[in-house]
């Protein structure tokens, strides 16, 4: 017979076991298997397996990664590239997934320019220029294990990209929320985007009009079809 000092043990490990197999079941349905793979066999390093379990996005995080497996298998040259890095929390990412690329980061740090904020509508309407200032740019830094593949790129954008009118890239992350620095950034890097690199927008969707307007403005005037992929929604 259990006493009843066992009861509440036995209790606690049933209700452990439960919520293992729970998380096991959500952690495998949400994962592509390539990834489940890369990991169990080493492929994967200790600094993105870090980032992706502090990630919050997680479908954005296997994007990134799936694209840039696609990019080394088929050896897609090229610099990577972002606009809109804030704290460089998926800028970070992106350096872990090949470290050996440049990494070239543009932001203003210092919030929205109020030129950029004129006629926006949406969730973007309620910025000002306060908003995404507060980053410690040196300490945004520390994120990076290898500071001289980082190039920081501060100030307005377009800009900040003088000198890289030759500059090739094989993946650009946009997170610029309006739509002028997205439809500039579109303007700028499609034509220097190495044959099967990619670019990838972020909030293409009815909360993001301005995004929406910019990019489907561009897409009218290149060849390829704007595709569709599934992120992370907080409710």
């Amino acid at each position: 017979m259990l006493t009843l000092s066992i009861l509440p043990i036995i209790t606690l490990l049933i209700v452990m076991g439960i919520l293992l197999v729970l998380l096991d079941y959500f952690y495998r349905s949400n994962v592509p298997y390539n990834w489940i793979y890369a990991v169990k066999k080493g492929k994967v390093s200790k600094k993105l397996k870090k980032l992706r379990r502090s990630y919050p996005f997680k479908s954005r995080f296997y994007i990134f990664w799936l694209q840039n497996e696609r990019l080394k298998s088929d050896k897609i040259p090229g610099a990577f590239a972002e606009v809109g890095v804030y704290r460089g929390d998926s800028a970070a990412i992106l350096h872990a997934l090949d470290p050996e690329r440049e990494l070239h980061l543009f932001d203003t740090f210092t919030g929205f320019p109020a030129s950029d904020l004129e006629g926006e509508t949406g969730e973007a309407a309620t910025y000002t220029t306060d908003h995404f200032a507060d980053v410690d740019v040196e300490n945004m830094l520390k994120r990076f294990d290898d500071k001289d593949k980082i190039h920081i790129h501060k100030g307005c954008f377009p800009e900040t990209t003088v000198g890289l009118e030759e500059k090739r890239f094989a993946m650009v992350n946009l997170d610029a929320d309006l739509y002028k620095p997205t439809k500039a950034a579109l303007e700028f890097f499609y034509p220097r985007l190495s044959p099967g690199g990619v670019i990838l927008i972020h909030d293409y969707n009815d909360k993001w009009p301005g995004i929406i307007k910019a990019v489907d403005e561009f897409v009218l005037n290149i060849p390829e079809n704007l595709v569709l992929m599934p992120d992370t929604v907080r409710l």
